[in-house]
């Protein structure tokens, strides 16, 4: 991927992060604002990741704070086969590594359609 494309996606990431972290609700907000969220082209691991949190602890908020790290070209390419829009994965894809941040595991994602 060229800089100007990478820069693009990531800028639009930026801004689909923030607006999704600004629509929170307050206790949840502050949580957010707490982590940060970094952006990669792609896991190394597996390139079919689309996000990682670190430092998951079932039930409870994470003290470690994260980091969020969201893959943009493997959530590109991802909407691209899948025929999904960019933004919306992108939120989702965030809102799920912060459920982790707060100690939600699979299940509870998928309760509050985060799965």
């Amino acid at each position: 991927m060229n800089l100007a494309n990478w820069e693009a996606l990531r800028a639009r990431a930026r801004l689909v992060i923030d607006c999704t972290i600004a629509e929170l609700p307050p206790d949840v907000r502050v949580e957010a604002e707490k982590v940060p969220c970094l952006f990669q082209q792609e896991c190394e691991e597996d390139p079919d990741i689309l996000g990682t949190y670190g430092h998951f602890e079932a039930g409870e908020v994470s003290p470690a704070n994260g980091p969020i790290i969201l893959y943009l070209v493997a959530i590109d390419d991802y909407c691209k086969d899948q025929d999904e829009d960019f933004d919306a994965e992108v939120r989702l894809t965030y809102l799920h590594e912060l459920g982790h941040h707060l100690g939600w595991d699979e299940g509870d994602l998928e309760e509050r359609g985060l799965g």
